[in-house]
C-alpha cells in the first residue's frame, strides 16, 4: 500500500504528527509511506525509517512570485509522484488539501469541526471526527489510523519509540558544548508565539539554580538576543550556534534534559527520548506526559480552537517548581545509566 502523508508546517505539529508513523508501520509493515512538507521544515523528517520518500514544497515562494507556470509546474511534478492508494492531509487546511488532492488518490481529512479552514474538505473523499480535547500528538495518529481502518490506543504513544534521528556529521556542530562533568541542559526560551514564551529573566534563575552544563539554543535574530540575555544572567550558560534541523536534532538527543515552552525543539526531546519539562499556558498540552517527560500547565482555560493571546500565564510558573522537577529528572536519568 501506497500512503502520503500531508502536514506542511509547523516544525512542532510536522514531529507531534510523525508518531501516527510508527503505529501505521506496526500495523502495515509492508506499506510505502511518503510525506510533503514545506521546504524550510522538511529536514525533521530525514533519516526516518518509516518515511521511504519526502517531498519538499515551496508555497511560501510560489506566492511571492505570483507566476501561474510555476504553479502548474508544481502541480504536475506533485501529480508525477502519485500513484497513492491512501493520501491523509493532517493539516486540515485549503492549500494542504489542494496537495493532496494533486497527488491522487483517496483523500483523507480532519471532519469539519476539527479543519482550520472548512473549505479544505472540499477536496476530501472522507472526513472523520476527532476529539478536540485529546493531545495533538493522539488526534494525528487517530485521523491516520482511521484513515486506514486502523485502531489506535493512546498508550501506543505514552511514550512512544523514538523516531527522530540524525546523520553520522550532524553531532559535529555542538562537540564542544557537552562535557562528561556535568549533565547538559538545553533551554528553548522562545516558541512561535510571544504568549507562549517563558520569560529569559526566570530562566537564567533556574540555570542559576541548577548549576549544570546549560546551552540555549535559537533559530533566527529575536531568539538569539533572547538567549544572549539569559547567558549574561548566568554566566556559566553559553549560547549554541544557529543550528540545521538535523544538527538540532543531534544536539537535543545528547542531553540530559530539555526545559523550554511549547515549540518544536522540546518536542523533539519527546520525540527523541530526551528528557523534558514542557510549559504550557495559553495552549493545551500538545503530547502525552510520561514518566521522562513532564509537562508544567497552568490552571488557565484553553480555548482549543484560537488561543487566547492575552493569556501569558505560562510566566507565572515558578522557577523553584521547574528546578524542582528537573533535579528529579537527572536523578531519575542517573539512575538509567547506572542500571544494569
Amino acid at each position: 500500500m501506497k500512503i502520503a502523508f500531508v502536514r506542511l508546517t509547523s516544525l512542532g505539529d510536522i514531529i507531534l504528527a510523525m508518531a501516527a508513523l510508527q503505529v501505521v508501520r506496526r500495523r502495515l509493515p509492508g506499506c510505502h509511506i511518503t510525506w510533503v512538507a514545506e521546504r524550510r521544515f522538511a529536514d525533521i523528517l530525514d533519516h526516518n525509517p518509516d518515511i521511504q520518500q519526502i517531498i519538499r514544497v515551496d508555497l511560501r515562494e510560489l506566492k511571492r512570485k505570483k507566476s501561474l507556470s510555476a504553479l502548474r509546474a508544481e502541480y504536475r511534478r506533485l501529480a508525477s509522484c502519485g500513484g497513492f492508494d491512501v493520501v491523509i492531509d493532517l493539516h486540515g487546511m485549503v492549500k494542504s488539501a489542494v496537495v493532496a488532492a494533486s497527488l491522487g488518490g483517496v483523500r483523507h481529512g480532519f471532519a469539519r469541526q476539527m479543519r482550520k479552514e472548512p473549505l479544505a474538505g472540499l477536496f476530501y473523499n472522507r472526513s472523520f471526527p476527532v476529539p478536540l480535547e485529546l493531545p495533538a500528538v493522539c488526534r494525528y495518529a487517530t485521523l491516520a489510523t482511521q484513515s486506514l481502518g486502523l485502531d489506535f490506543r493512546m498508550d501506543e504513544l505514552c511514550p512512544p519509540e523514538p523516531y527522530l534521528f540524525w546523520g553520522a556529521g550532524d553531532s559535529a556542530a555542538t562537540d564542544e558544548y557537552f562535557t562528561t562533568a556535568k549533565r547538559t541542559i538545553l533551554l528553548v526560551p522562545e516558541t512561535s508565539a510571544h504568549y507562549k514564551n517563558y520569560p529569559p529573566e526566570r530562566y537564567a534563575r533556574i540555570a542559576n539554580l541548577l548549576q549544570e552544563n546549560i546551552m540555549v539554543c535559537h533559530g533566527n535574530q529575536q531568539e538569539f538576543l533572547t538567549a544572549s540575555l539569559i547567558a549574561e544572567r548566568a554566566p556559566h550558560v553559553r549560547v549554541l550556534p544557529r543550528l540545521n534541523l538535523n544538527q538540532l536534532k543531534a544536539a537535543v538527543g545528547r542531553c540530559d534534559l530539555v526545559i523550554g515552552g511549547d515549540s518544536g525543539p522540546t518536542h523533539i526531546a519527546w520525540a527523541s527520548g530526551v528528557p523534558s519539562i514542557t510549559l504550557f499556558g495559553a495552549t493545551p498540552v500538545c503530547i502525552c506526559p510520561t514518566g521522562r517527560n513532564r509537562v508544567i500547565k497552568t490552571p488557565s482555560r484553553v480555548n482549543l480552537k484560537k488561543h487566547d493571546a492575552s493569556d501569558r500565564s505560562v510566566r507565572d510558573i515558578p522557577e523553584d517548581v521547574i528546578a524542582g522537577q528537573a533535579r528529579e529528572l537527572l536523578g531519575w536519568f542517573d539512575r538509567r545509566r547506572v542500571s544494569p
